[in-house]
């Protein structure tokens, strides 16, 4: 099947007070059309950097620099290379013209971005546009899609955008601006509108955050629904492992900007198979002790972004040669790949 998001390769960095940060150290990824796909690590892993950077939605600066990425069969980056300059030293630093850069990717998303792409971003409260109602937002949504939608056919749809997703008291609903939703109401406001214009890859950035218990799981079942019957092509962006594995066919495992096992979710997400990374075995080991009820023991902090294994800091197993260098993805069954020489000799 051919992937509508390909990553290859990708690097981004953060320029700070302490000098130049890498945030992805060569990510890569591939989400095959109609196949749902989880980007699975804990907070601060750069699992959002990478959703925004792959949709042309800078998350600071330089942001990226290096690598691929093809959406929909498009490079947005290609070429743009020649718009970075690096300077090395004690303090490497990166120059980059970042308006260029960034009216290249602009110009190249802009034929799919909000209609055969779209995204359910992770703080709806503030990334809905504030000085609309949310009728009018849905119907801007459909309408992107479908030009000649007006009058009741469109309020319909967006009515029945809203019940899809759960939400109560609709028309009520259909009157607030985005100032007075609630967390949960926001949350789903902002996956109808990524639903609503039909999209053949929807990216969702933790979109169970401000939901309770119940409607967490039917909004994952919305998701799952629409992969399943709608062709929908799922790039799900989450820390949530029993999300994952509820939603995904397929995942990868992110620690501090680096992919360290990827295959089939019901694989690596089952804590009987291995071999996993020790990184995946932290965060299935973390949900089995949720699950326990019992005391948490502590875990270890993460350690810088630096040369080596991301996880080598914390890891029981590291060795001299994770320190120095990052292991490459080896194969540990078909499908299944693990970056770490230990797990599968």
């Amino acid at each position: 099947m051919t992937p509508l998001l390909e990553v290859r390769d990708l690097v981004g960095c953060l320029e700070g007070a302490g000098g130049l940060t890498r945030v992805l150290d060569r990510a890569a990824l591939s989400v095959r059309a109609g196949r749902s796909f989880a980007l699975l690590g804990e907070s601060g892993s750069g699992k959002t950097f990478l959703a925004q950077a792959c949709l042309g939605l800078h998350p600071g600066r330089p942001g990226l620099v290096a690598g691929s990425v093809c959406v929909l069969g498009t490079d947005v980056l290609a070429g743009l290379e020649t718009l970075v300059r690096y300077e090395p030293g004690p303090s490497p630093r990166v120059s980059k013209d970042v308006g260029r850069w960034d009216r290249a990717v602009a110009r190249r998303l802009a034929p799919v971005l909000g209609t055969e792409v779209t995204v359910a971003p992770q703080d709806p409260a503030t990334a809905l546009p504030p000085f609309y109602p949310v009728a009018r937002l849905l119907g801007a949504a459909l309408k992107a899609r479908d030009p000649d939608l007006s009058g009741a056919a469109l309020h319909g749809r967006v009515r029945a955008w809203l019940e899809r997703v759960h939400m109560y008291d609709v028309d009520a609903v259909l009157r607030l601006y985005p100032h007075e939703l609630s967390g949960g109401m926001a949350q789903r406001v902002a996956l109808a509108l990524a639903l609503a214009p039909g999209p053949r890859l929807l990216v969702a950035d933790e979109p169970t955050t401000g939901l309770d218990a119940t409607l967490r799981v039917q909004i994952l079942a919305t998701l799952r629904g629409a992969v399943r019957d709608q062709g929908l092509t799922l790039l799900l962006i989450t820390h949530d492992v029993e999300a994952a594995r509820l939603l995904a066919q397929d995942v990868a495992v992110l620690c501090a900007g680096r992919v360290v096992e990827e295959g089939p979710a019901a694989r690596v997400l089952d804590p009987a198979v291995a071999p996993k990374h020790p990184y995946t075995a932290m965060l299935l080991a973390a949900e089995q002790w949720f699950r326990a009820g019992g005391p948490v023991p502590a875990l270890p902090s993460a350690g810088p972004f630096g040369a080596g294994c991301g996880f080598s800091a914390r890891c029981p197993e590291a060795t001299a040669a994770c320190i120095g260098a990052a292991p490459g993805l080896a194969q540990a069954a078909p499908g299944h790949r693990v970056a770490c020489p230990g797990r599968v000799r």
